[in-house]
């Protein structure tokens, strides 16, 4: 039988906050790792390639939530090489060029000259491997002869050993052994009773090979090459792992055949062009990071999370990404839709948080999970706003592709997740949506901020369960809006009557019961007894996107949001730095998350607030643009801009790439361009505004329904914004709100 956790809610706090405020003492800094994915296996490395072999770091190959790969480094006659260059740029493959240091003989005589050895390290995901060439070049004036050494090592480690959640399971680590003068195989039995193996292949043939490293004796001529040729292969089976030729692939050829994918699916999708080279670059990038973190399950494909630690499927994060793409293409959503809805919930389960109607929270397929160790078993339901999201995003995708059988085929599902928002979701009969967080092993918050210590009142205190925060509610709003509007075009008029009474009752008591004239604005939560959570926050800008602020109020929460306390000049921080919990390298607590801001943006333009919406999506931009390659994180640190130029402050264990936040600035562009579909109605609403760093830019080949559309919006003379808009095929009507200055 399964174990279960007996900690209480302030325990799980405190064990939350290991893998949030302090968890740069335990990881290395994964948001400067160089990333590579291919499906469920992903491989995180530094900028010379290597991954560390000393323990308490995050990088390495991971697969089916187990690090498989912990430690794997290159050595040149013992010493590390000097690291010129790197990039993972698109995602499908890595370059390292490296050079030798200089290195000297037993005699102290100078053996190697400094840079006269070039090694470029190449690698990419193949069938289930990884495949790495090391082209090794002699740029010396004379014959050197030299060692090259590949050392390694693993735990196999669980993710949520990793994240310092558990310990180490009962498992048994064993040695590993060396099958043939060309390969070795790591070995570890799990509690699970699988056999997870990683098996790594040389060619040529090292000239010595032990269990942790393998030697290759080189003598190069100037002027000569040579290449050695590695495969490292995951596998979780009840027999030994299959043999693999290094050689199989061949670099060069597989990187056309992977540019052409890459091409072929960003065809796929709206193109958006622009004045503004760099923005058009970030955009890009956003796409490109969306493309890596795409994963197929049971069929249905999904954008991952976050690599490392959310490479899964999550409903909050997909749903959320599959609102932010439906302008630019509608199938992934679906997908989404059919996954979500077959892990719905039909059952109690405590020990999992799961209610009838629930959609999960995340999904894991790990040793711990297998082993029915932790709540995520696979499916874990902590989580109060998935399901919400669920109907949201279900109604918003009818809308933009008119495809309202999938809305009639998952009718059984939406009217479960109404069932569970209007009934079970209220834990204490004050009408508002809540959790309670103590469950075994579970999360204490199951908002979006779900870290321990992320919903605190004005002491800096933890609230006490139940725990309604105000952006939910304002979801719920939006959502039974939107199963309304579902239920009126399945032709169940009344179940639409009801739910629109309940949203205009929820509204009402929420006005009453979240408004703080001290703060300005709406306040964090309320937790047990109705108190409130005394505290500025950005779930306040989310109370806009679901809809559910008066406009009066709206406009207040607008102006307070670009106090200096919330805005840092890169975005609204999670947390007014007036608060006495918060902490700018606090992973919810006062840092700042694009994706955040991105429905803060949404829910600006959607009360009219067009001047706030601008600059926060200029500070999204600015951020982007300061990160390499363009990416931005899952989150940063929410100091205040620098007025000098530097860039934003890495969190440094911050999931790159992220989801949710490679979907940001796309969802931004949309929002700032005012796009509401309804394809049922064959009709495309366009309210645009521009930033003053966009003359103008288009959407070509967009989608509502049937109708294939391209949008061009410009700033004329006097800064008059036009719309200029081709329908490639006709029954579309598009309508133009506005044609103003901005």
């Amino acid at each position: 039988m399964a174990r279960r956790s007996a900690l209480t809610p302030r325990e799980h706090a405190r064990k939350e906050q290991v893998l949030t405020q302090h968890q740069p003492a335990r990881v290395a800094q994964t948001a400067d790792a160089l990333v590579l994915k291919d499906g469920d296996h992903f491989l995180l490395c530094g900028q010379s390639g290597d991954v560390p072999l000393r323990p308490g770091h995050g990088l390495g190959l991971y697969w089916r939530d187990c690090r498989f790969l912990s430690g794997y480094e290159l050595a040149l006659e013992g010493e590390a090489p000097i690291a010129l260059s790197s990039t993972a740029a698109r995602g499908y493959e890595t370059l390292h060029d490296l050079a030798s240091p200089e290195i000297a003989d037993a005699r102290g005589r100078r053996a190697i000259a400094k840079n006269a050895i070039a090694i470029r390290r190449q690698r990419l995901f193949q069938d289930g491997s990884l495949y790495e060439l090391n082209w090794v070049r002699n740029f010396g004036k004379v014959t050197a002869r030299f060692a090259i050494e590949l050392r390694w090592r693993s735990a196999f480690d669980d993710i949520f050993v990793l994240r310092g959640l558990v310990p180490r399971p009962r498992g048994a680590l064993r040695q590993p052994r060396v099958r043939r003068p060309d390969a070795v195989v790591l070995r570890a039995d799990g509690i699970d009773r699988a056999r997870r193996r990683t098996a790594i292949t040389f060619a040529p043939r090292p000239s010595a090979l032990h269990r942790d490293r393998a030697r290759f004796r080189l003598t190069l001529a100037p002027g000569e090459e040579t290449d050695i040729a590695v495969a490292i292969t995951p596998s979780v089976a009840t027999h030994g792992p299959r043999r693999i030729d290094p050689r199989r692939v061949r670099h060069a050829r597989m990187r056309e055949v992977f540019e052409r994918s890459r091409r072929n699916w960003l065809a796929g999708f709206t193109r958006v062009r622009s004045s503004n080279e760099l923005f058009d670059a970030v955009v890009e990038r956003s796409f490109g990071d969306l493309r890596l973190l795409e994963t197929e399950l049971d069929g249905h494909r999904f954008f991952a999370a976050g690599v490392p630690w959310f490479a899964t499927l999550f409903g909050r994060d997909a749903a959320i990404v599959g609102l932010q793409l439906l302008p630019y293409q509608c199938e992934i959503a679906r997908d989404t839709l059919l996954l979500l809805a077959r892990y719905q919930a039909d059952r109690v389960d405590e020990f999992r948080n799961a209610e009838p109607g629930k959609i999960l929270h995340e999904l894991r397929v790990g040793e711990l999970a297998r082993a029915g160790e932790i709540p995520q078993s696979p499916a874990y339901y902590g989580t109060v706003d998935a399901t919400l999201l669920f109907v949201i995003l279900l109604a918003e995708y009818v809308r933009w592709s008119g495809d309202v059988a999938l809305a009639r085929g998952l009718a059984p599902n939406l009217d479960a997740a109404i069932r569970w928002a209007t009934g079970v979701a209220d834990h204490d009969g004050d009408g508002y949506l809540d959790y309670v967080g103590a469950y075994r092993g579970g999360l204490v918050n199951q908002g979006w901020k779900d870290s321990g210590d992320a919903i605190v009142n004005a002491d800096g205190g933890l609230v006490r369960p139940p725990v309604a925060t105000c952006e939910v509610q304002s979801y719920a709003y939006r959502a039974f809006g939107d199963a309304a509007w579902l239920y009126a075009i399945l032709g169940r008029a009344q179940d639409a009557v009801g739910l629109r009474t309940r949203a205009r009752r929820l509204r009402a008591a929420f006005e009453r019961d979240f408004w703080s004239e001290r703060l300005g604005c709406y306040v964090l939560a309320l937790q047990r007894g109705g108190r409130p959570a005394l505290v500025a926050s950005s779930n306040a800008g989310q109370v806009l996107w679901g809809g559910i602020a008066s406009h009066a109020h709206a406009r207040r929460v607008a102006r307070r949001l670009m106090e200096t306390d919330l805005f840092t000049g890169w975005g609204v921080r999670t947390l007014s730095s007036k608060a006495k919990a918060y902490n700018p390298i606090g992973y919810h607590i006062g840092s700042v998350w694009p994706h955040d801001n991105a429905l803060i943006v949404g829910g600006l333009r959607a009360y009219g607030r067009d001047q706030e919406a601008l600059r926060i999506a200029g500070a999204l931009f600015d951020a982007a643009a300061g990160f390499r390659d363009y990416r931005l994180p899952e989150l940063f640190c929410g100091y205040e801009r620098d007025p000098g130029g530097e860039p934003p402050v890495r969190y440094p264990v911050a999931c790159s790439p992220q989801a949710w936040s490679a979907g940001a600035l796309p969802d931004v562009v949309a929002r700032l361009l005012g796009l509401r579909a309804d394809a049922t109605a064959r009709t495309l609403r366009v309210d645009p505004v521009l930033p003053p760093w966009l003359d103008w830019i288009e959407l070509e080949g967009m989608r509502v329904g049937g109708a294939r559309i391209d949008l061009r919006v410009e700033r004329g003379r006097a800064g008059v914004v036009r719309t200029r808009t081709r329908t490639r095929r006709q029954g579309l009507r598009v309508e133009v709100a506005r044609q103003a200055g901005r």
